[in-house]
């Protein structure tokens, strides 16, 4: 990603995204949140399969 300073906006080269800072922190916030849920999903399935594993 890059900064136009003219347009104020981040460009991303790959993608073509173009968003203000303030929908980049938005977004970041959102990804690091989904990031968290995943990671307690996956921890409660893995509790889960230990406890089901371990009754057998």
């Amino acid at each position: 990603m890059f900064y136009d300073s003219a347009s104020r906006h981040y460009i991303c080269k790959n993608c073509g995204l173009y968003i203000t800072k303030d929908q980049l922190l938005d977004l970041k916030e959102r990804l690091r949140e989904e990031g968290e849920e995943r990671r307690k999903k996956r921890r409660r399935h893995e509790e889960y399969l230990e406890w089901w594993l371990s009754k057998k």
